[in-house]
């Protein structure tokens, strides 16, 4: 009974070690500059192994955005039900680009980001069913619910500027050279959106 557990978390000790070693290689040489061999003879594995966990090189941002997305729905499902729609847009924005800085770091965004254009294996940027845009989909939902925004904007087109604005954001961030953070360069940005959905009273 012991051996299907012990072959289980060498399994999975694999993959976390080729998801390492990945990302640091595209962080240093660039996505479409890694092979499969370079990660295999660095992370000290196998191709049986890395196929096993991923069915291509893409996959590897793949299985890390669904380690971002779990982070993002902790935060989510950590704020009060009885908590402002809006103040959880704003706070969750903030923790977002937080984690993106902190856990992701410039050059990689920018190899994802660059990757992302080049190829159309990059879907998650676009996926609807990501737990991120469901999110986003279940505050907006509440804010318009309750009445804090404009009955004209529509929840898609709502959705679709602060989706936008979080890819402007990141992408205005790798082309700086300066010493700002992710999430002070959010926060102005953030603010607008808001106050240009609210109902003005």
């Amino acid at each position: 009974m012991l051996e299907p557990v012990k072959k289980q978390r060498r399994g999975e000790e694999t993959k976390k070690k080729i998801l390492k070693v990945a990302l640091e290689l595209f962080s240093e040489k660039g996505f479409n500059k890694v092979t499969v061999d370079d990660i295999v003879k660095k992370s000290g594995t196998s191709k049986g192994s890395f196929y096993q966990h991923f069915r291509t090189k893409a996959d590897i941002f793949l299985v890390r955005f669904m380690e971002v997305d779990n982070y993002y729905l902790e935060v989510y499902q950590s704020f009060p039900v009885d908590m402002d729609p809006i103040e959880k847009l704003s706070i969750f924005t903030q923790k977002l680009m937080h984690f993106l800085e902190e856990e992701m770091g410039k050059n990689l965004m920018k190899v994802i980001y660059r990757a992302a254009l080049e190829s159309k294996e990059h879907t998650y940027f676009l996926d609807s069913n990501r737990t991120l845009f469901k999110i986003l989909r279940a505050i907006v939902e509440e804010s318009i619910e309750k009445g804090q925004i404009k009955p004209e904007l529509s929840l898609d087109e709502a959705l679709t500027i602060i989706n936008q604005s979080y890819m402007g954001i990141i992408y205005h961030w790798g082309l700086q050279d300066t010493n700002k953070t992710l999430v002070s360069l959010s926060i102005p940005i953030t603010k607008a959106i808001i106050d240009g959905f609210k109902i003005k009273n």
